[in-house]
Protein backbone atom coordinates (compact mmCIF):
# COMPACT_ATOMS: atom_id res chain seq x y z
CA UNK A 1 0.00 0.00 0.00
CA UNK A 2 1.53 3.27 -1.09
CA UNK A 3 1.76 6.57 0.73
CA UNK A 4 -0.85 8.09 -1.57
CA UNK A 5 -3.37 5.48 -0.63
CA UNK A 6 -2.61 5.87 3.06
CA UNK A 7 -3.05 9.64 2.83
CA UNK A 8 -6.25 9.16 0.88
CA UNK A 9 -8.19 6.88 3.14
CA UNK A 10 -7.21 8.62 6.34
CA UNK A 11 -9.88 11.26 5.78
CA UNK A 12 -8.42 13.03 2.74
CA UNK A 13 -10.02 10.96 0.00
CA UNK A 14 -10.87 14.00 -2.21
CA UNK A 15 -7.19 14.86 -2.33
CA UNK A 16 -6.40 11.93 -4.62
CA UNK A 17 -8.30 13.69 -7.38
CA UNK A 18 -6.44 16.91 -6.73
CA UNK A 19 -3.05 15.20 -6.51
CA UNK A 20 -3.31 13.19 -9.70
CA UNK A 21 -4.71 16.14 -11.56
CA UNK A 22 -2.06 18.47 -10.16
CA UNK A 23 0.71 16.29 -11.45
CA UNK A 24 -0.91 16.13 -14.85
CA UNK A 25 -1.28 19.87 -15.11
CA UNK A 26 2.10 20.71 -13.67
CA UNK A 27 3.84 19.32 -16.74
CA UNK A 28 7.56 19.57 -16.20
CA UNK A 29 7.19 21.87 -13.20
CA UNK A 30 8.94 20.98 -9.98
CA UNK A 31 6.16 18.87 -8.50
CA UNK A 32 5.48 16.87 -11.65
CA UNK A 33 8.93 15.38 -12.01
CA UNK A 34 9.07 11.72 -11.05
CA UNK A 35 6.14 9.35 -10.79
CA UNK A 36 2.95 8.75 -8.87
CA UNK A 37 2.41 5.21 -7.66
CA UNK A 38 -0.91 3.42 -7.06
CA UNK A 39 -3.84 5.30 -5.60
CA UNK A 40 -7.30 4.32 -4.50
CA UNK A 41 -9.20 5.23 -7.61
CA UNK A 42 -12.90 5.08 -8.25
CA UNK A 43 -12.81 1.49 -9.45
CA UNK A 44 -13.36 -0.33 -6.17
CA UNK A 45 -9.93 -1.95 -6.54
CA UNK A 46 -6.38 -0.64 -6.41
CA UNK A 47 -5.51 0.76 -9.81
CA UNK A 48 -2.06 2.05 -10.64
CA UNK A 49 -1.92 5.54 -12.10
CA UNK A 50 1.46 6.93 -13.03
CA UNK A 51 2.49 10.34 -14.21
CA UNK A 52 6.02 11.27 -15.14
CA UNK A 53 7.57 14.13 -17.03
CA UNK A 54 11.02 14.57 -18.47
CA UNK A 55 13.20 17.30 -17.07
CA UNK A 56 15.25 18.10 -20.16
CA UNK A 57 13.70 20.55 -22.59
CA UNK A 58 14.06 19.64 -26.27
CA UNK A 59 14.58 22.28 -28.89
CA UNK A 60 10.99 22.88 -29.88
CA UNK A 61 8.96 25.93 -30.70
CA UNK A 62 7.70 28.02 -27.82
CA UNK A 63 4.24 26.91 -26.69
CA UNK A 64 3.06 30.52 -26.53
CA UNK A 65 3.87 30.96 -30.25
CA UNK A 66 1.77 27.93 -31.13
CA UNK A 67 -1.21 29.02 -29.04
CA UNK A 68 -1.53 32.81 -29.24
CA UNK A 69 -3.37 34.58 -26.46
CA UNK A 70 -2.78 36.56 -23.31
CA UNK A 71 -3.11 33.68 -20.84
CA UNK A 72 -0.41 31.16 -21.67
CA UNK A 73 0.96 28.43 -19.44
CA UNK A 74 4.65 29.01 -18.71
CA UNK A 75 6.52 26.18 -16.98
CA UNK A 76 9.51 28.48 -16.45
CA UNK A 77 7.68 30.08 -13.50
CA UNK A 78 8.35 26.88 -11.57
CA UNK A 79 12.09 26.91 -12.17
CA UNK A 80 14.50 26.98 -9.27
CA UNK A 81 16.47 30.13 -8.70
CA UNK A 82 13.72 32.72 -8.94
CA UNK A 83 14.35 35.44 -6.34
CA UNK A 84 12.44 35.28 -3.06
CA UNK A 85 11.61 38.60 -1.43
CA UNK A 86 11.98 38.39 2.34
CA UNK A 87 9.81 40.40 4.71
CA UNK A 88 12.75 42.39 6.11
CA UNK A 89 13.78 43.41 2.62
CA UNK A 90 10.23 44.44 1.73
CA UNK A 91 9.87 46.53 4.88
CA UNK A 92 13.23 48.21 4.21
CA UNK A 93 11.92 49.14 0.77
CA UNK A 94 8.86 50.75 2.35
CA UNK A 95 6.31 48.22 1.18
CA UNK A 96 2.98 47.86 3.00
CA UNK A 97 2.60 44.57 4.86
CA UNK A 98 -0.58 42.51 4.45
CA UNK A 99 -1.38 39.17 6.08
CA UNK A 100 -3.04 36.19 4.44
CA UNK A 101 -4.25 33.59 6.90
CA UNK A 102 -4.89 30.00 5.91
CA UNK A 103 -4.47 26.43 7.10
CA UNK A 104 -2.47 23.79 5.22
CA UNK A 105 -1.98 25.92 2.09
CA UNK A 106 -1.42 24.11 -1.17
CA UNK A 107 1.79 24.79 -3.08
CA UNK A 108 0.08 26.92 -5.71
CA UNK A 109 -0.81 29.57 -3.12
CA UNK A 110 2.75 29.70 -1.80
CA UNK A 111 4.05 30.08 -5.34
CA UNK A 112 1.51 32.81 -6.09
CA UNK A 113 2.32 34.77 -2.93
CA UNK A 114 6.04 34.60 -3.74
CA UNK A 115 5.30 35.70 -7.30
CA UNK A 116 3.21 38.64 -6.13
CA UNK A 117 5.87 39.72 -3.68
CA UNK A 118 8.48 39.66 -6.45
CA UNK A 119 6.57 41.93 -8.79
CA UNK A 120 4.76 44.28 -6.41
CA UNK A 121 6.47 47.62 -5.78
CA UNK A 122 4.03 48.64 -3.04
CA UNK A 123 2.87 45.58 -1.08
CA UNK A 124 4.16 42.44 0.59
CA UNK A 125 1.96 39.46 1.53
CA UNK A 126 2.88 37.55 4.67
CA UNK A 127 1.50 34.01 4.68
CA UNK A 128 0.30 32.99 8.14
CA UNK A 129 -0.41 29.28 8.50
CA UNK A 130 -2.75 28.62 11.41
CA UNK A 131 -3.56 25.24 12.90
CA UNK A 132 -5.55 23.93 15.85
CA UNK A 133 -9.11 22.96 16.65
CA UNK A 134 -10.06 26.41 17.90
CA UNK A 135 -8.68 28.43 14.99
CA UNK A 136 -12.05 29.01 13.28
CA UNK A 137 -13.78 30.16 16.45
CA UNK A 138 -10.88 32.40 17.43
CA UNK A 139 -10.58 33.98 14.00
CA UNK A 140 -14.33 34.56 13.76
CA UNK A 141 -14.21 36.45 17.06
CA UNK A 142 -11.31 38.58 15.81
CA UNK A 143 -13.04 39.45 12.55
CA UNK A 144 -16.34 40.23 14.27
CA UNK A 145 -14.41 42.58 16.58
CA UNK A 146 -12.96 44.48 13.61
CA UNK A 147 -9.54 42.88 13.69
CA UNK A 148 -7.98 39.89 11.97
CA UNK A 149 -5.93 39.32 8.81
CA UNK A 150 -6.37 41.26 5.59
CA UNK A 151 -7.04 38.20 3.45
CA UNK A 152 -8.64 34.94 4.60
CA UNK A 153 -9.24 31.54 3.08
CA UNK A 154 -12.21 29.29 3.75
CA UNK A 155 -9.97 26.87 5.63
CA UNK A 156 -9.84 29.13 8.70
CA UNK A 157 -13.38 30.51 8.95
CA UNK A 158 -16.82 28.91 8.78
CA UNK A 159 -18.76 31.01 6.30
CA UNK A 160 -22.56 31.09 6.48
CA UNK A 161 -25.23 33.44 5.25
CA UNK A 162 -25.56 34.98 8.70
CA UNK A 163 -21.81 35.76 8.67
CA UNK A 164 -22.13 37.47 5.30
CA UNK A 165 -25.04 39.57 6.54
CA UNK A 166 -22.86 41.02 9.30
CA UNK A 167 -20.79 42.89 6.72
CA UNK A 168 -17.40 41.68 7.93
CA UNK A 169 -16.37 40.45 4.47
CA UNK A 170 -16.00 42.63 1.38
CA UNK A 171 -18.59 42.29 -1.38
CA UNK A 172 -16.29 41.59 -4.32
CA UNK A 173 -18.91 41.79 -7.08
CA UNK A 174 -18.33 45.46 -8.07
CA UNK A 175 -14.57 45.03 -8.07
CA UNK A 176 -14.68 41.86 -10.16
CA UNK A 177 -16.91 43.61 -12.68
CA UNK A 178 -14.50 46.56 -12.80
CA UNK A 179 -11.60 44.14 -13.41
CA UNK A 180 -13.44 42.68 -16.40
CA UNK A 181 -13.93 39.21 -14.91
CA UNK A 182 -16.62 37.88 -17.25
CA UNK A 183 -18.17 34.44 -17.70
CA UNK A 184 -16.86 34.44 -21.26
CA UNK A 185 -13.23 34.55 -20.10
CA UNK A 186 -13.57 32.89 -16.68
CA UNK A 187 -15.52 29.95 -15.37
CA UNK A 188 -18.50 31.24 -13.32
CA UNK A 189 -17.02 29.46 -10.30
CA UNK A 190 -14.59 32.37 -9.95
CA UNK A 191 -17.40 34.07 -8.00
CA UNK A 192 -17.85 32.16 -4.76
CA UNK A 193 -19.92 32.68 -1.59
CA UNK A 194 -22.80 34.40 -3.35
CA UNK A 195 -25.68 35.97 -1.49
CA UNK A 196 -28.30 37.75 -3.56
CA UNK A 197 -26.27 40.06 -5.83
CA UNK A 198 -23.18 39.95 -3.61
CA UNK A 199 -20.02 37.90 -4.07
CA UNK A 200 -17.86 37.44 -0.98
CA UNK A 201 -15.12 35.13 -2.19
CA UNK A 202 -13.13 34.22 -5.28
CA UNK A 203 -11.62 31.02 -6.60
CA UNK A 204 -8.32 31.27 -8.44
CA UNK A 205 -8.57 27.58 -9.27
CA UNK A 206 -11.50 25.21 -9.44
CA UNK A 207 -11.94 21.65 -8.24
CA UNK A 208 -15.43 20.41 -9.07
CA UNK A 209 -16.25 17.05 -7.60
CA UNK A 210 -18.78 14.36 -8.36
CA UNK A 211 -19.91 11.03 -6.93
CA UNK A 212 -20.56 7.55 -8.17
CA UNK A 213 -22.72 4.92 -6.50
CA UNK A 214 -22.95 1.20 -7.15
CA UNK A 215 -25.68 0.24 -9.59
CA UNK A 216 -26.61 -2.61 -7.24
CA UNK A 217 -27.88 -0.02 -4.76
CA UNK A 218 -30.08 1.86 -7.23
CA UNK A 219 -31.26 -1.13 -9.23
CA UNK A 220 -30.94 0.95 -12.41
CA UNK A 221 -28.73 3.51 -14.12
CA UNK A 222 -31.24 6.35 -13.80
CA UNK A 223 -30.34 9.48 -11.85
CA UNK A 224 -32.21 9.26 -8.53
CA UNK A 225 -34.06 12.06 -6.79
CA UNK A 226 -33.60 12.36 -3.03
CA UNK A 227 -36.62 10.21 -2.13
CA UNK A 228 -35.49 7.40 -4.42
CA UNK A 229 -31.89 7.54 -3.22
CA UNK A 230 -32.89 7.43 0.45
CA UNK A 231 -35.30 4.56 -0.15
CA UNK A 232 -32.68 2.53 -2.04
CA UNK A 233 -30.03 3.10 0.61
CA UNK A 234 -32.45 2.34 3.43
CA UNK A 235 -33.64 -0.95 1.91
CA UNK A 236 -30.27 -2.12 0.55
CA UNK A 237 -29.81 -5.65 1.94
CA UNK A 238 -26.00 -5.76 2.24
CA UNK A 239 -25.36 -5.40 5.97
CA UNK A 240 -21.58 -5.25 5.50
CA UNK A 241 -21.59 -2.24 3.17
CA UNK A 242 -20.28 1.18 4.21
CA UNK A 243 -20.54 4.64 2.67
CA UNK A 244 -16.77 4.62 2.11
CA UNK A 245 -13.89 4.04 4.46
CA UNK A 246 -13.41 6.63 7.23
CA UNK A 247 -16.81 8.19 6.50
CA UNK A 248 -18.36 9.67 9.63
CA UNK A 249 -22.12 9.89 10.06
CA UNK A 250 -22.11 13.66 9.45
CA UNK A 251 -20.36 13.13 6.10
CA UNK A 252 -23.27 10.98 4.98
CA UNK A 253 -25.84 13.47 6.25
CA UNK A 254 -23.96 16.29 4.56
CA UNK A 255 -24.23 14.54 1.22
CA UNK A 256 -27.93 13.80 1.66
CA UNK A 257 -28.95 17.24 2.96
CA UNK A 258 -26.58 20.03 1.95
CA UNK A 259 -27.59 20.43 -1.70
CA UNK A 260 -31.10 21.66 -0.87
CA UNK A 261 -31.96 25.26 0.00
CA UNK A 262 -34.80 24.10 2.28
CA UNK A 263 -33.53 20.64 3.26
CA UNK A 264 -36.00 18.95 0.92
CA UNK A 265 -39.00 20.83 2.29
CA UNK A 266 -38.16 20.45 5.97
CA UNK A 267 -37.70 24.23 6.23
CA UNK A 268 -40.41 26.69 5.24
CA UNK A 269 -38.50 29.96 4.94
CA UNK A 270 -41.60 32.04 4.18
CA UNK A 271 -43.47 30.89 7.27
CA UNK A 272 -40.38 30.58 9.43
CA UNK A 273 -41.11 26.99 10.44
CA UNK A 274 -39.47 23.58 10.22
CA UNK A 275 -40.57 19.94 10.39
CA UNK A 276 -38.16 17.09 11.10
CA UNK A 277 -40.82 14.55 12.04
CA UNK A 278 -41.14 12.95 8.62
CA UNK A 279 -40.02 9.55 7.37
CA UNK A 280 -37.45 11.01 4.94
CA UNK A 281 -35.39 12.64 7.69
CA UNK A 282 -35.68 9.62 10.00
CA UNK A 283 -34.40 7.33 7.26
CA UNK A 284 -31.49 9.70 6.60
CA UNK A 285 -30.42 9.36 10.22
CA UNK A 286 -30.76 5.58 10.03
CA UNK A 287 -28.62 5.54 6.87
CA UNK A 288 -25.97 7.74 8.48
CA UNK A 289 -25.77 5.40 11.45
CA UNK A 290 -25.71 2.19 9.41
CA UNK A 291 -23.13 3.09 6.74
CA UNK A 292 -20.64 5.11 8.80
CA UNK A 293 -17.09 3.76 9.06
CA UNK A 294 -15.27 6.35 11.18
CA UNK A 295 -12.54 3.95 12.27
CA UNK A 296 -11.67 2.93 8.71
CA UNK A 297 -12.41 -0.77 9.20
CA UNK A 298 -12.94 -1.17 5.44
CA UNK A 299 -9.54 0.28 4.57
CA UNK A 300 -8.68 -2.76 2.46
CA UNK A 301 -12.22 -3.73 1.49
CA UNK A 302 -13.09 -1.31 -1.29
CA UNK A 303 -15.68 -3.72 -2.64
CA UNK A 304 -17.80 -2.79 0.39
CA UNK A 305 -17.79 0.93 -0.37
CA UNK A 306 -21.09 2.14 -1.80
CA UNK A 307 -19.91 5.50 -3.13
CA UNK A 308 -16.77 7.36 -4.05
CA UNK A 309 -15.66 10.61 -5.61
CA UNK A 310 -15.67 11.10 -9.36
CA UNK A 311 -13.91 13.51 -11.67
CA UNK A 312 -13.30 13.32 -15.44
CA UNK A 313 -9.69 12.70 -16.50
CA UNK A 314 -9.07 11.04 -13.13
CA UNK A 315 -11.71 8.42 -13.92
CA UNK A 316 -12.86 6.89 -17.17
CA UNK A 317 -16.64 7.08 -17.41
CA UNK A 318 -16.74 3.93 -19.53
CA UNK A 319 -14.64 1.98 -17.05
CA UNK A 320 -16.87 3.04 -14.16
CA UNK A 321 -19.95 1.99 -16.08
CA UNK A 322 -18.35 -1.35 -16.96
CA UNK A 323 -17.69 -1.88 -13.25
CA UNK A 324 -21.36 -1.36 -12.38
CA UNK A 325 -21.10 2.18 -11.05
CA UNK A 326 -23.47 5.05 -11.75
CA UNK A 327 -22.30 8.67 -11.75
CA UNK A 328 -24.92 10.58 -9.75
CA UNK A 329 -22.80 13.54 -8.56
CA UNK A 330 -24.60 15.61 -5.89
CA UNK A 331 -28.33 16.12 -5.41
CA UNK A 332 -29.63 19.69 -5.67
CA UNK A 333 -33.14 21.08 -5.72
CA UNK A 334 -32.97 21.33 -9.53
CA UNK A 335 -31.28 18.00 -10.25
CA UNK A 336 -27.98 16.12 -10.06
CA UNK A 337 -24.80 18.13 -10.64
CA UNK A 338 -21.12 18.23 -9.72
CA UNK A 339 -20.41 20.43 -6.72
CA UNK A 340 -17.88 22.77 -5.21
CA UNK A 341 -18.28 21.03 -1.91
CA UNK A 342 -15.35 22.59 -0.07
CA UNK A 343 -14.40 26.25 0.24
CA UNK A 344 -10.97 25.81 1.80
CA UNK A 345 -9.18 27.64 -1.02
CA UNK A 346 -11.76 30.39 -1.53
CA UNK A 347 -10.20 33.77 -0.75
CA UNK A 348 -12.05 36.54 1.10
CA UNK A 349 -11.18 40.11 2.09
CA UNK A 350 -11.63 41.38 5.62
CA UNK A 351 -13.90 44.44 5.43
CA UNK A 352 -12.02 45.95 8.38
CA UNK A 353 -8.62 45.74 6.71
CA UNK A 354 -6.79 49.06 6.46
CA UNK A 355 -5.09 47.90 3.29
CA UNK A 356 -7.95 47.32 0.87
CA UNK A 357 -5.98 48.52 -2.15
CA UNK A 358 -3.20 46.03 -1.45
CA UNK A 359 -5.66 43.18 -0.93
CA UNK A 360 -7.35 43.98 -4.23
CA UNK A 361 -3.96 44.15 -5.94
CA UNK A 362 -3.33 40.58 -4.78
CA UNK A 363 -6.70 39.32 -6.04
CA UNK A 364 -6.06 41.00 -9.38
CA UNK A 365 -2.67 39.31 -9.58
CA UNK A 366 -4.22 35.90 -8.83
CA UNK A 367 -6.72 36.32 -11.66
CA UNK A 368 -4.20 37.68 -14.16
CA UNK A 369 -1.81 35.62 -16.29
CA UNK A 370 1.00 34.89 -13.84
CA UNK A 371 -1.27 34.06 -10.92
CA UNK A 372 -3.41 31.87 -13.15
CA UNK A 373 -0.34 30.05 -14.39
CA UNK A 374 0.46 29.04 -10.81
CA UNK A 375 -3.14 27.87 -10.33
CA UNK A 376 -3.09 25.81 -13.53
CA UNK A 377 0.35 24.39 -13.11
CA UNK A 378 0.16 23.13 -9.58
CA UNK A 379 -3.43 22.27 -8.74
CA UNK A 380 -6.41 21.46 -10.91
CA UNK A 381 -8.01 23.85 -13.39
CA UNK A 382 -7.22 27.54 -13.55
CA UNK A 383 -10.38 29.59 -13.31
CA UNK A 384 -9.41 31.45 -16.49
CA UNK A 385 -10.64 29.47 -19.48
CA UNK A 386 -7.75 30.35 -21.78
CA UNK A 387 -5.15 29.42 -19.17
CA UNK A 388 -6.77 26.04 -18.58
CA UNK A 389 -6.85 25.40 -22.32
CA UNK A 390 -3.21 26.44 -22.69
CA UNK A 391 -2.12 24.16 -19.85
CA UNK A 392 -4.03 21.19 -21.26
CA UNK A 393 -2.50 21.78 -24.69
CA UNK A 394 0.94 21.94 -23.13
CA UNK A 395 0.53 18.62 -21.32
CA UNK A 396 -1.06 16.89 -24.31
CA UNK A 397 1.97 18.02 -26.28
CA UNK A 398 4.27 16.49 -23.64
CA UNK A 399 2.36 13.21 -23.94
CA UNK A 400 2.54 13.23 -27.72
CA UNK A 401 6.30 13.84 -27.60
CA UNK A 402 6.81 11.07 -25.06
CA UNK A 403 8.03 13.46 -22.35
CA UNK A 404 5.16 12.61 -19.98
CA UNK A 405 3.41 9.32 -19.31
CA UNK A 406 0.19 8.67 -17.45
CA UNK A 407 -2.29 5.85 -17.01
CA UNK A 408 -5.07 8.30 -16.18
CA UNK A 409 -7.76 9.05 -18.78
CA UNK A 410 -5.93 12.14 -20.04
CA UNK A 411 -7.34 12.51 -23.54
CA UNK A 412 -8.92 15.37 -25.51
CA UNK A 413 -12.29 13.67 -25.07
CA UNK A 414 -11.90 13.43 -21.27
CA UNK A 415 -10.79 17.06 -21.14
CA UNK A 416 -13.89 18.15 -23.05
CA UNK A 417 -15.99 16.18 -20.56
CA UNK A 418 -14.19 17.98 -17.74
CA UNK A 419 -15.11 21.34 -19.24
CA UNK A 420 -18.79 20.34 -19.31
CA UNK A 421 -18.48 18.94 -15.79
CA UNK A 422 -17.05 22.26 -14.60
CA UNK A 423 -19.75 24.34 -16.29
CA UNK A 424 -22.46 22.24 -14.63
CA UNK A 425 -21.01 22.40 -11.11
CA UNK A 426 -23.05 24.09 -8.37
CA UNK A 427 -22.06 25.80 -5.15
CA UNK A 428 -23.50 24.33 -1.98
CA UNK A 429 -26.19 26.58 -0.43
CA UNK A 430 -25.04 28.78 2.43
CA UNK A 431 -28.42 29.46 3.98
CA UNK A 432 -28.70 26.13 5.77
CA UNK A 433 -25.10 25.99 7.06
CA UNK A 434 -25.86 26.67 10.72
CA UNK A 435 -28.96 24.47 10.68
CA UNK A 436 -26.89 21.61 9.32
CA UNK A 437 -24.37 22.15 12.12
CA UNK A 438 -27.19 21.64 14.63
CA UNK A 439 -28.27 18.45 12.87
CA UNK A 440 -24.73 17.05 12.77
CA UNK A 441 -24.20 17.81 16.44
CA UNK A 442 -27.43 16.24 17.67
CA UNK A 443 -27.37 13.27 15.30
CA UNK A 444 -24.23 11.96 17.00
CA UNK A 445 -26.25 10.97 20.05
CA UNK A 446 -28.40 8.70 17.87
CA UNK A 447 -25.60 7.34 15.70
CA UNK A 448 -23.53 6.55 18.80
CA UNK A 449 -26.49 4.78 20.44
CA UNK A 450 -26.93 7.28 23.27
CA UNK A 451 -30.49 8.39 22.45
CA UNK A 452 -33.42 6.92 20.50
CA UNK A 453 -34.31 8.27 17.07
CA UNK A 454 -37.57 9.95 18.12
CA UNK A 455 -35.88 11.89 20.91
CA UNK A 456 -33.08 13.12 18.65
CA UNK A 457 -35.53 14.25 15.97
CA UNK A 458 -37.48 16.14 18.63
CA UNK A 459 -34.37 17.91 19.93
CA UNK A 460 -33.35 18.87 16.38
CA UNK A 461 -36.87 20.19 15.74
CA UNK A 462 -36.75 22.43 18.80
CA UNK A 463 -33.23 23.75 18.25
CA UNK A 464 -33.72 24.50 14.57
CA UNK A 465 -37.05 26.23 15.22
CA UNK A 466 -35.38 28.48 17.80
CA UNK A 467 -32.61 29.31 15.35
CA UNK A 468 -35.07 30.16 12.56
CA UNK A 469 -37.21 32.30 14.87
CA UNK A 470 -34.19 34.24 16.07
CA UNK A 471 -32.70 34.86 12.63
CA UNK A 472 -35.76 35.52 10.46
Amino acid sequence: MTWIRQWNVRGRIPAVVILAFALLLAGCGQEAAGSVEPSVGSTGESREQTVSAGIEEPETADTAEETPGRFQYDEKLFALGLPVIEEDQAMAEGKTLLTLQTSLPNSWLKYAIAGFNRQSTDYFIRLEETYGEDVKDRLSVEIMAGRGPDIITGSVIDVSESILKKGVLVDLAPGLDAMGITDEEYFPAVRALRMEDGVYGIRALIQPQGYWIRESVLGSREQPDIETLVEKLYTYPDQEAVWRTNARSEVILEYLLSGSEDLWGMIDWEKGTCDFSGELFARMLEIAKRYADPEGKTWDAEERWLVFFYSPVQDSRKQLEDEGKVIINYLFDDGNYPAYERIGEVLMLNANSKHQEGAWAFLEYLLDEEGQCYAAGITSLAVNREMSKSCFEYNLKLLAEGRMQTTADFTPEAIEELYVFTEQAHDMPLRTKEILDIIYEESHTFCDGQKPLEEVCSVIQKRVQIYISETM
